[in-house]
């Protein structure tokens, strides 16, 4: 609780200070410059989403809930282009969640919604970098916003991002998370899984090029007494012809625990890897990946998705010794006239993963995903309709151990409507 006071107290310190760091800048008056702080450069937004998700386990409880919700957001202008505030409510609450099948993360346990100010920050710029402090959006390779439920992970943090030549860069102390399913936000260590410790998180990060012609990223960040974990990875990208390109990826991530060990009590490190290769041609883009995990224990994703090129819907394909191989294809109905829409197709296939402690094997899986994606855009269409996205999702996983066959299957409905407000107009 203290902690959480504190970070409250930097971020009103962070505000008051910049303001008062602008006063010399008058070219504006106070009044124009307020106005278009708070009104003429503003942006509202308003963003509803409907997620209906059905997962049959391999033994019960099932998973299955339908939830309504959302997010309303405000965003100021720039006060004299150096301070910047903005804030975004989130609520998710059931339209259908039968008590005995809680566990989709729609909702918080036993099927009930929430509100929650996921965001609320300052932002303050000079020379291209920009310090943001309190509650924001994080998106840094391995801590990232995981929004693949029903409201974001978002994170109190105090962070610098901007340029260095050619190079995107983000340092930050990460103080306390807000899982998507959670109506509050909790420290790093008790994120990982060390409830009884209270630790923030230091988080850097480091981003050049573009995927169509050649990028490179890294990033690290450590947890002390918990987990130091660290991510980088290459796409270069070659033009064949004007219409075909070939795309290839590597990505490399290690993680261990540090200081006390307080996650198991003991040292531990482990480490994953992959190999991606993309064949786009006009509508149409297949590939194939390959990932493994290390043997001594399985890669810990707390602070957001595992970003490994295998990843499913339902399974991750991270476990201890783990090796996975995917193909998959997608296609843009945009080349028959249907703009808008894609279909994703991909088949992941793994094996060899064990149970790190005792080196006993755990079950081999297999997962199927198939994916339909509807963005209105059509130029007939009219402007009221085209925020609306629809898209439909299904898995079906295959899966033996000791001899014995089971199988899960997840089905995903959803809708997202999003409308803008600048200056409170459309």
């Amino acid at each position: 609780m203290h902690a959480r006071r504190l970070s409250l107290r930097l971020w009103i310190l962070t505000a008051l200070s910049s303001f008062i760091v602008t006063m010399p800048a008058m070219a504006q008056s106070l009044g124009e410059a307020l106005k278009s702080f708070i009104h003429d450069d503003a942006t509202a937004t308003v963003h509803l989403r409907s997620f209906y998700m059905d997962r049959t386990n391999v033994t019960p409880p099932n998973y299955v809930a339908w939830a309504g919700g959302g997010w309303i957001g405000y965003e100021s202008g720039w006060l004299y282009d150096t301070l910047q505030i903005g804030a975004v409510g989130y609520t998710t609450q059931p339209l259908w969640a039968p008590p005995s099948t809680s566990g989709t993360q729609l909702l918080k346990t036993g099927q009930y919604g929430f509100f929650i100010l996921g965001q609320g920050y300052a932002s303050v710029r000079a020379k291209g970098q920009t310090f943001t402090a309190y509650r924001q959006i994080i998106d840094e390779l391995e801590v990232n916003p995981n929004d693949d439920r029903m409201i974001p992970i978002t994170f109190e943090a105090y962070a610098l991002r901007g340029k260095l030549g050619p190079v995107d860069y983000f340092a930050g102390y990460v103080a306390a998370i807000k899982p998507k399913d959670y109506w509050t936000f909790i420290n790093m260590s008790e994120r990982a899984g060390a409830p009884n410790h209270n630790a923030g998180m230091g988080l850097f990060s480091l981003k050049y090029g573009k995927v169509d012609d050649l990028r490179l990223r890294a990033s690290v960040y450590y947890v002390p007494d918990i987990l130091t974990s660290s991510y980088g990875d290459i796409v270069k990208t070659f033009d064949i012809t004007d219409d075909l390109k070939f795309r290839f990826a590597s990505n490399l991530m290690v993680q261990g625990s540090n200081g006390l060990n307080l996650l198991t009590g003991q040292p531990f490190s482990t480490w994953s890897a992959g190999v991606r290769t993309d064949l786009l041609w006009k509508e149409f883009s297949l590939w194939g990946a390959y990932t493994q995990t290390g043997s001594a224990a399985a890669y810990r994703t707390p602070y957001g998705q595992w970003i490994g090129y295998t990843k499913q819907i339902t399974l991750d394909f991270d476990r201890a010794n783990e090796r996975a191989f995917q193909v998959g294809i997608t296609y843009d109905f945009a080349g028959i006239g249907i703009p808008g829409l894609t279909f994703l197709a991909s088949g992941t296939f793994g094996s060899g993963a064990l149970d790190a402690t005792t080196g006993l094997p755990l079950s081999q899986n297999n997962e199927y995903d198939f994916d339909l994606m509807y963005q209105v855009a059509a130029k007939s269409a009219p402007e009221w309709l085209k925020p609306l996205q629809l898209r439909g999702r299904m898995a079906h996983v295959d899966q033996w151990s000791n001899g014995t066959y089971a199988q899960i299957n997840e089905y995903r409905l959803i809708l997202n409507y999003e409308v803008n407000f600048k200056g409170f107009r459309r």
